[in-house]
């Protein structure tokens, strides 16, 4: 018996069908629910249109498996050359509109098409995945273009920037060590100052969108998920240009702060359970004095000063300069810290912890907490007495930052909020 499809189970090609289809009705809702008003008979392509076209592709990939590709091949390019006539020639313009006005439904014929051979011929996800964002571009049309509209020059300039040092540089780096110790890894320095770059990009846009109190709270929430360091890094830097925003960003890096507590407590409960009786209570109290911090800074934010202002002030978005700064700041600090590791030792407990505090905390809880349970490893107050000196440290680096990046009265707003919280924190450890 001849098999219908050679190679193929029939089920599982009826299913990319009616995958096919199913691609060309969504496209085909979307289209068609902008020519709704169109008066039936007109040349606008809708529903049934995009449904056909989605079918279409389908039908060409199955005839590819029947009788051939060079048939697939015949049917694509037919299809092709009739929608760029149609449009050049406006013998049918598929949305009832003259063919001089723009081509987005042509390409998202195109598109429709290929999308139903891919269902096909091709992996079903992909397909699903890929159809789902076409529809969600083409209803997205006026937000895009009131954004472009809005977009000025320097912002593409940076964003631009933006994308090359990411996507363009970031993953051509090698992500292995070098130097002493292998603590030198390029993959990490750029990763930092790729951070920087893109926490000033969105904070910028936070205060354009959100406005000029609730984008730095944004901003911290940002930062806080990926790095309280480099939040601390971007909010100086544009405190140095907007002075008076240094409430605002005074919260952005108190919300990052208490954010990184959570999650350095969380990180050292999970590796090593016991810590949590000692070191919750003053985690938890930092956090809540950086809170209460937070909300100050909310209440002594100039809620005068307009985003359009405040943006005009601060300039370009960019902020390459600062991030590249830091990462090399960073790197001296990562190597001073590793050799007096070195010297050390075990010994230094407290003391490796400081200095390791500089750079990073997770790694402090990680290889602390790691210590503790091997045989004749730290006491409990001892691995918890650590974590908290390198958290303190760490947080002192930020009002450093502050103060290097943006003037003593930012760092003197840091401190107030980040010493009571330590001393309180301290006095909860003592007690607890």
């Amino acid at each position: 018996m001849t098999e219908l499809f050679p190679g193929e189970d029939p089920f599982i090609v009826y299913q990319r069908l009616a995958l096919a289809l199913g691609v060309g009705l969504i496209v085909g809702l979307e289209r068609g629910w902008h020519v709704r008003d169109s008066e039936s008979g007109s040349n606008a392509a809708g529903v049934r249109t995009f449904a056909l076209m989605g079918l279409l592709g389908g039908l060409a990939g199955v005839s590819g498996l029947v009788v051939g590709d060079l048939l697939t091949l015949a049917i694509s390019t037919g299809f092709f050359a009739f929608v760029i006539a149609a449009y050049v020639i406006g013998l049918r313009p598929l949305d009832g509109r003259a063919p001089d006005k723009g081509m987005t439904t042509e390409v998202a014929a195109l598109i429709t098409y290929l999308l139903g051979l891919l269902a096909v011929r091709g992996d079903m996800t992909l397909t699903a995945v890929s159809a789902v964002v076409l529809v969600a571009l083409l209803n997205l049309k006026e937000p895009l273009h009131n954004a472009l509209t809005r977009l000025k020059a320097f912002e593409l300039e940076a964003a631009i920037k933006l994308l090359l040092i990411s996507v363009v540089v970031l993953p051509f780096l090698p992500n292995e060590g070098y130097g002493p110790g292998g603590i030198w890894n390029p993959f990490e320095f750029w990763w930092m100052v790729v951070l920087i770059s893109a926490l000033s990009f969105g904070g910028y846009f936070a205060i354009r969108f959100a406005g000029p109190k609730k984008g730095p709270l944004v901003m911290g929430a940002l930062g806080g998920l990926a790095s309280s360091t480099a939040l601390t890094v971007s909010a100086s830097r544009l405190v140095s240009k907007v002075p008076q925003a240094g409430a605002a960003f005074a919260g952005a890096v108190a919300l990052s702060a208490a954010m990184s507590f959570g999650r350095t407590l969380l990180l050292a409960s999970a590796l090593y359970p016991p810590v949590v009786v000692k070191l919750g209570v003053p985690l938890a109290l930092a956090g809540l004095i950086s809170v209460v911090g937070v909300l100050i800074g909310q209440r002594s934010a100039q809620a005068s000063e307009e985003s359009e202002d405040l943006l005009a002030e601060m300039g370009s978005p960019d902020d390459f300069g600062t991030a590249l700064q830091f990462g090399l700041l960073l790197l001296l600090v990562t190597t001073l810290s590793y050799f007096a590791n070195e010297w050390l030792g075990q010994d230094g407990l407290y003391t490796v912890a400081a200095l390791s505090g500089l750079v990073d905390v997770d790694a402090v809880t990680l290889s602390v907490s790691r210590l503790a349970e091997t045989p004749g490893g730290p006491l409990m107050p001892v691995v918890a007495m650590a974590i908290l000196i390198s958290v303190v440290v760490n947080t002192g680096v930020k009002v450093v930052i502050g103060g290097y990046f943006a003037g003593r009265a930012f760092a003197l707003r840091l401190a107030g909020i980040f010493l009571p919280a330590f001393i309180v924190a301290f006095a909860g450890f003592l007690f607890v």
